[in-house]
């Protein structure tokens, strides 16, 4: 995923960053894959 205003990852960043949200996604499944 990308930084939002808190800093780490979250869902509340989708409100922030609608257009990132196939990158969160992304972001997302790679950190739980770790």
């Amino acid at each position: 995923g990308s930084t939002n205003p808190l800093g780490y990852d979250t869902p509340l960043k989708i409100p922030f960053y609608p257009n990132l949200l196939t990158l969160d996604i992304k972001g997302f499944s790679y950190v739980f894959a770790i």
